[in-house]
């Protein structure tokens, strides 16, 4: 019989990034309610936005639909710096 502490157990590997679905669906329902952000990306906001993968890491970035002026940029990253510190565990 094989020794459990050694057996890899079921999940995420810990040598690649993952966030929980749930978790996800949170911060998405946080962008899309916040009126900043309607007002950047229209409704919903997730619509103007995209999840993408840069090396171990997985970041939200503006999808380039709107062309956003430097103070757009800054209000999305503070909006969304905001709403992940409220979600993180």
């Amino acid at each position: 019989m094989a020794d459990t502490e050694t057996m890899p157990q079921g999940g995420v590997n810990p040598d690649r990034v993952g966030i929980m679905m749930d978790v996800l669906d949170n911060i998405i329902s946080d962008l899309n309610d916040n009126p900043g952000l309607q007002k950047i990306f229209g409704v919903p906001v997730s619509a103007g936005l995209v999840v993408v993968a840069d090396n171990n890491d997985l970041r939200i970035e503006d999808a380039g639909k709107v062309n956003l002026t430097e103070e757009q940029q800054n209000s999305f990253l503070n909006v969304l710096d905001e709403v992940i510190r409220a979600n993180s565990v």
